[in-house]
């Protein structure tokens, strides 16, 4: 009995967090003459406010990683002249070999790949189209011809060599310019932007009912 109690026990944790909710991102509504919002509108109208204030907290630190983190490995490339398949280099030649953070990038092919090509990798990828081609011509007859299946490339940040396309160079360098993008800025941005979050939740309910007083007034009432 004494660990079921225990268990059902709020922790200090979940008591200020339900506390700090409730004080702060409530819509505690007035009294509406001429309109009326439910329960669903008001629930849906929160949680619009709160996930727009995660998306600019979101963003913000996104910013932060892409220019500051990601934007390193790009400016690297840059710095030494990987504009082409000739001139590309592994990790190891750009001191990024035990970075588990840009390693983590290259093996998902997120971002970075829009901007970062691979010499192995586009000689595969010039390989699998040869084979494509081979085989819609070999099965351009056959009226039960299945697919194409293209194989997939396999990520090897050991023995990859990397360059950024010349022609994105100048793009690139507006891109993860990391001028003003610091975990200072990301903090204060996401500071002002939960203290914005319950200035709305405060003033609103009083917009709202200041709105209701003025269709009163035009009524007449």
């Amino acid at each position: 009995m004494l660990y079921l109690a225990l268990a059902n026990e709020k922790s200090l944790f979940e008591e200020l967090w339900e506390y700090f909710v409730d004080r702060y991102f409530t819509l505690d509504m007035p009294y509406l003459e001429n309109f009326t919002l439910g329960t669903t509108a008001l629930n849906t109208l929160r949680w619009l406010i709160i996930g727009i204030t995660f998306g600019i907290i979101f963003a913000s630190i996104s910013t932060v990683y892409n220019k500051r983190y990601i934007g390193e490995f790009v400016r690297k490339l840059m710095y030494e002249e990987c504009f082409n398949a000739e001139t590309a280099k592994t990790l190891y030649d750009l001191g990024y070999l035990k970075s588990p953070g840009i390693r983590g990038v290259i093996k998902s092919g997120g971002s970075l790949s829009r901007w970062v090509r691979c010499v192995e990798e586009d000689e595969f990828l010039a390989e699998v189209e040869k084979k494509r081609a081979e085989y819609e011509e070999a099965h351009k007859d056959d009226p039960k011809k299945q697919r194409f299946k293209a194989p997939e490339f396999k990520r090897d940040c050991n023995t990859m060599h990397f360059y950024l396309p010349e022609e994105k160079k100048y793009a690139a360098e507006i891109k993860f310019d990391d001028q003003g993008a610091n975990v200072g800025t990301a903090v204060l941005t996401v500071i002002l932007a939960i203290v914005l979050c319950a200035f709305i939740f405060y003033m609103l309910p009083d917009v709202i009912k200041l709105i209701d007083n003025f269709i009163s007034v035009m009524k007449g009432n």
